[in-house]
């Protein structure tokens, strides 16, 4: 019986004055929040100087909130923050740290018109083949690629790789299978 009677007071409670605290909380002099905790995960946003449009975050969004899309010689990465569940993944699975979640939590968009503000873009360049001009990769990560592989390599095949590398960064997986034997770049040569 006790238990309903506290209850039915709470409730009465609630007919006079409100239940919840309005929005947004705490409006002190110069501060709009009482207190927005520290490593709050908001809205994401992308270092344009360090993503290489290597796809790992693509990967790893199980929102599917993030894109990649290639034009004509741009990679473009976009996070779509009306999909966004704001997991932190992507800043997790980052290898370059190009992807970082930041503070900004109030995210709706009106009138439609400014659904373009709900977008996180990076746009990057690509490489195309020097053949057939189909895209390849983008061009911070094949230099990626390029560094990482030159220093874990043997020294003593270090220059024959590097001028292989070269050539097989400039075209595309098709040119490369159809031409590997005549430009002698085939990996046979190291057996």
């Amino acid at each position: 019986m006790r238990g309903k009677a506290k209850m039915i007071k709470e409730a009465f409670a609630g007919l006079i004055k409100p239940v919840t605290i309005r929005y947004p909380v705490g409006k002190w002099p110069g501060r709009k929040y009482s207190h927005v905790p520290a490593g709050l995960r908001g809205r994401p946003k992308i270092d344009g100087d360090t993503c290489t449009g290597c796809g790992a975050c693509v990967a790893q969004c199980s929102a599917g909130a993030i894109t990649i899309s290639d034009g004509d010689d741009k990679r473009t990465v976009s996070i779509f923050t009306g999909q966004c569940i704001f997991c932190g993944r992507c800043e997790d699975i980052c290898p370059f740290e190009a992807v970082e979640l930041g503070m900004e939590f109030e995210l709706a968009y009106h009138p439609p018109q400014r659904r373009q503000e709900a977008y996180v873009r990076s746009e990057v360049e690509l490489k195309k083949c020097r053949i057939c001009g189909n895209p390849i990769a983008p061009v911070r990560q094949l230099g990626w690629i390029r560094e990482q592989v030159l220093q874990e390599i043997d020294p003593s095949v270090r220059d024959v790789v590097r001028d292989d590398m070269q050539t097989y960064m400039d075209h595309c997986t098709e040119c490369r299978k159809r031409f590997s034997f005549q430009w002698g770049t085939h990996t046979r040569k190291f057996y």
